[in-house]
């Protein structure tokens, strides 16, 4: 069975990274995969990239470690610079912002609806928002798409005749007002997601960072 823990959005939060990867290796995760915006936030940018790096963590480059006006360590940011925009895996697809090519934010069905229409992926894995959030493409109205409601802890079962978006959440903070560390575990065995919420410290910005 494989179990994939999907991170993102740490912003240089490396005790809520400790955190989250304490949960991972409860939960069983065979592998990790983080979709970005490791600094930048946080005071221990260096710290979170190292981690990230000696541990083989795979990682995308998200736009906060691609712009920003840190003075990161040179093999911070010789790392950094090595990151790729997207990890591709048959039909999965992960990236930070978006697989189309206008990286519009992910955070309502029509631009949900936009990616479908544009890439063919099953299942493409995105940060960015900073809030968990699961669409398919399957709808009732043209030109959007569903927005499904999950429950932390819980499995979400992915239909293999839809496709699906999933936003996996933030480690560094959240947008929601729900402060807990979120990622998302996706078992390929099952063909399932599930959403995590963790205790654990956020940065200062989540108290203030809503849409």
């Amino acid at each position: 069975m494989e179990k994939i823990a999907i991170i993102s959005d740490i912003h240089g939060n490396f005790s809520g990274l400790q955190t989250v990867m304490t949960d991972i290796e409860k939960c069983g995760c065979n592998r990790i995969i983080c979709l970005g915006d490791l600094v930048d936030g946080g005071d221990y940018n260096d710290e979170v990239v190292r981690f990230l790096r000696d541990n083989h963590i795979a990682c995308v480059r998200g736009n906060h470690d691609e712009f920003n006006d840190l003075n990161l360590a040179k093999d911070v940011q010789d790392f950094i610079d090595s990151l790729p925009n997207e990890i591709v895996e048959l039909d999965k697809f992960y990236t930070h912002i978006s697989p189309r090519i206008k990286k519009n934010t992910i955070s309502n069905p029509v631009e949900a609806w936009n990616v479908f229409d544009e890439i063919s992926y099953r299942i493409v894995f995105v940060g960015h928002v900073h809030v968990p959030l699961i669409f398919g493409e399957k709808c009732e109205e043209f030109g959007s798409s569903t927005v499904y409601e999950f429950n932390y802890g819980e499995p979400f079962h992915l239909d293999l005749k839809d496709r699906y978006i999933i936003s996996v959440g933030a480690v560094g903070y959240g947008r929601d007002r729900i402060k807990k560390l979120r990622y998302v575990i996706y078992n390929q065995t099952e063909n399932s997601v599930e959403f995590r919420a963790v205790d654990g410290e956020l940065l200062p910005l989540g108290f203030w960072a809503f849409f």
